[in-house]
């Protein structure tokens, strides 16, 4: 199957008063979809559906290249090999009492296993695994801007949490034993580089809830050619501009939340690139109807008895969203992680 559309054969399970009711995605995603408020604010003109010969070239010019790290074991997929082994079931989330979640078809095995085959993902040095790069022409109060961003989005079918001390951590170690958490079923990161009168000035790489972002051609992020050359964390494939360990969060018992970043597995992302241009949430047809979902990419969080108060994670956390709910989706003017906000920007 080419994507949602073409007949992605999940069920949808809706929970409630003792009874299950089953309906099939395709039947739910011929219905009118919510269209989130951060596209539908943003719709003052809609480009046409399909990628304009030039915006196609841009992004595979510039598109990066990225280093896994020697000891991956969860790698990219293409999005049609978590859609083909999910289906879609409600769960309350925060002050969503029926968001959607994507569940697999087969069980984890328990809040860290990973049973489904699925989510080890396809090596990209073994064979071709497609990067989705959307090109966005910013706009301010409606009105075109010299800024293009060309977002490269990269999938994973799992993340793979860290192993943490859930009692203190001495001087001389752990004490209470250690835990893993913060895995998640689907992963979705970003590589970003922004075009000011189409010559390349910033790239912005996706961390955790954030992202560092550094002038192109500067000294902290390396080209092979005008190729950037960037580094994905093992298991959470956080995104950064060199190898070596990145600490980002100190933990309240005396541990820490570290990524690790090598030269391991190059993944060549213009090898099998795939390029769209914004749309609004509600209208991809075709391959890229999986652009209209608006639910969690993975099963729902558990096991937070004890990883969740000292952490504030699970042991399995919720799925993430996916594109069409990142701010960086719409094509209102948005501030790049870690810099500062340009004019026009969405607050």
């Amino acid at each position: 199957m080419t994507g949602l559309a073409k007949g992605w054969s999940a069920s949808v399970r809706c929970w409630g008063a003792g009874l299950i009711t089953t309906v099939s995605t395709a039947a739910l995603l011929a219905l009118p979809l919510s269209t989130p408020s951060l596209a539908a604010a943003g719709a003052r003109s809609v480009p046409t559906a399909s990628v304009s010969a030039s915006d196609d070239a841009l992004a595979r010019r510039f598109a990066p290249r990225i280093w896994l790290q020697q000891d991956e074991s969860y790698f990219p997929s293409n999005v049609e090999s978590l859609l083909n082994n999910t289906h879609v079931e409600t769960h309350p989330d925060g002050d969503k009492p029926n968001q959607q979640f994507l569940v697999t078809n087969q069980p984890l095995g328990c809040d860290s296993c990973t049973g489904p085959a699925f989510l080890a993902g396809q090596r990209p040095d073994r064979s071709a695994v497609p990067a989705y790069a959307e090109v966005v022409h910013r706009t301010d109060n409606g009105l075109p801007t010299n800024v293009t961003d060309v977002i490269y989005w990269t999938f994973y079918p799992y993340n793979n949490g860290k192993r943490v001390c859930i009692g203190w951590y001495s001087p001389w170690g752990c004490v209470g034993g250690y835990s893993t958490f913060g895995n998640h079923v689907g992963d979705w990161e970003n590589v970003t580089l922004r075009f000011v009168d189409g010559t390349p000035q910033q790239i912005s790489l996706s961390q955790h809830d954030g992202g560092q972002t550094f002038p192109y051609g500067g000294k902290d992020v390396a080209l092979a050619g005008e190729h950037p050359v960037v580094y994905a964390a093992q298991g959470s494939h956080g995104l950064y501009a060199d190898a070596g360990r990145h600490t980002y969060k100190r933990l309240p018992n005396g541990d820490s939340l570290n990524d690790d970043t090598g030269a391991g597995t190059l993944w060549d992302t213009q090898q099998a690139l795939k390029v769209f241009a914004w749309q609004p949430v509600g209208s991809f047809t075709g391959e890229w109807s999986w652009l209209n979902y608006t639910g969690r990419w993975g099963n729902p969080k558990s096991g937070c008895t004890f990883s969740e108060p000292i952490s504030g994670e699970c042991v399995l956390d919720d799925g993430p969203v996916g594109p069409p709910m990142k701010a960086a989706f719409d094509p209102r003017m948005q501030p790049l992680d870690g810099a500062p906000a340009p004019h026009g920007a969405v607050g």
